[in-house]
């Protein structure tokens, strides 16, 4: 009996073994497989948000570059209206000294004319009172008296008409130098508003300028920090892939070690079948939630990034079920999607179930198809409704076919 006994004791040992130290290396990996994933959907996410912020900031710096595009051409606008301003009140000035000159002339003129009328008026009067006796005291002609007394009357219309026509130019002269100080009175004032507006639109371009410059170092510093970023998707995707190969290799050689160890046999190469058939559940799939789809797989999300699943709007604390049998293997908050878990269904498969207000269970929790794994947080939050995905080899695939009708 104690050889047989030893030896069902030595296979019960080899079993243990097998079962034991491969599957909690494999458990190990998985756990380390997906931390790395979540780790890359956080970056993936963060990616997505830098890449939305820089499309915002290229674009603000194409309309801060156009509205200084059209302060440039309003202030030259402005420069042009000051220049033709300045030319026309330069003008205004040299007419009014052109007037003043006039002016003064016709003044001068005038004043000689006046005295020319006295001094005629007063000849006039002496010639009137002259009597004949004194022409012949004299010796003069006594006719000569007649002609002068003509003479001086013609001179005195003459002059009377020069002075008349004098004082109309002189009105004349202050009237255009009135309209011309109200117009040198105007130009002056729209001269001034224009300098305040130019002013101000160079100010306005100033200020527009460091915004753009401002906006041109953000620029820079998203799209390094995106360049920083894809260097570490690519890297976790390279990790992620090699967690696969690691897993299948570590779940093969269990199968074999156990395999070996049931038949006795040297160990060979078995083909690994991890338990459930959620591959053969496509197109019968139950919905996670009950609720619409707002976004669906492959919609544009934000800038160049896609949307990898679906997102469901659901009313408040709505319970969330898990689509298929499998195993919780991460249960925890995320960054960018909230309270998330994912469970392993074998054969590679998983699912994915984002911004949920609470979990209600833990890695390592075994679940059935159906059940209650979380419930949605409320439409009042930032995080309402929720987001599911299915992963196949670590890739996201298109959830819809897989629902039922």
């Amino acid at each position: 009996m104690f050889p047989l006994s030893r030896s069902l004791w030595l296979a019960a040992l080899a079993v243990f073994i097998a079962y034991a130290s491969p599957s909690s290396a494999a458990s190990k990996t998985e756990a380390a497989k997906e931390r790395a994933e979540g780790e890359k959907q956080s970056i993936e996410k963060k990616l997505s948000t830098l890449r939305e912020e820089l499309s915002s900031k290229e674009r603000q710096s194409k309309e801060a570059s156009r509205r200084i595009q059209k302060a440039d051409q309003a202030i030259s606008k402005a420069n042009r209206r000051i220049n033709a301003l300045k030319s026309e009140r330069d003008g205004v000035e040299r007419r009014l000294t052109e007037l003043r000159r006039s002016h003064q002339s016709v003044s001068a003129s005038l004043s000689d004319a006046e005295n020319l009328v006295e001094q005629i008026a007063r000849a006039q009067f002496l010639n009137a009172r002259r009597r004949s006796w004194q022409s012949l005291i004299d010796g003069t002609n006594p006719n000569e008296k007649s002609r002068l007394g003509a003479e001086l009357r013609y001179l005195a219309l003459a002059q009377t008409r020069a002075v008349a026509n004098l004082e109309a130019e002189q009105k004349r002269i202050l009237g255009v130098r009135a309209e011309t100080q109200s117009r040198r009175l105007e130009l002056t004032r729209i001269a001034k508003e224009e300098e305040q507006s130019r002013a101000e639109l160079l100010n306005e371009r100033r200020d527009r300028q460091k915004a753009l410059k401002q906006l041109a170092d953000e620029v820079a510093s998203k799209q390094n920090e995106i360049g920083r970023l894809l260097k570490d998707q690519a890297r976790l995707s390279d990790l992620v892939a090699s967690l696969d190969k690691k897993i299948a290799k570590e779940r093969a050689e269990a199968e074999r070690k156990r395999a070996a160890s049931a038949s006795g046999q040297p160990v060979k190469h078995v083909a690994l079948k991890k338990g459930g058939n959620f591959a053969k559940l496509k197109g019968r799939l139950p919905q996670p939630v009950i609720g619409r789809v707002a976004s669906r797989f492959g919609a544009t999300r934000s800038g160049s990034a896609k949307w990898q699943g679906l997102l469901f709007e659901t009313k408040a604390n709505a319970p969330v079920k898990a689509c298929s049998a499998g195993t919780v293997v991460f249960a925890d908050w995320l960054r960018g999607y909230g309270n998330l878990l994912i469970i392993d269904h074998g054969n590679t498969y998983m699912t994915v179930y984002a911004h949920a207000d609470s979990l209600r269970k833990q890695v390592g929790d075994s679940v059935k198809a159906g059940e209650v794994i979380a419930q949605t947080g409320s439409p009042n939050g930032d995080d309402h409704g929720l987001y599911f995905e299915i992963r196949h080899r670590g890739k996201p695939v298109n959830p819809t076919p897989w629902f039922g009708k």
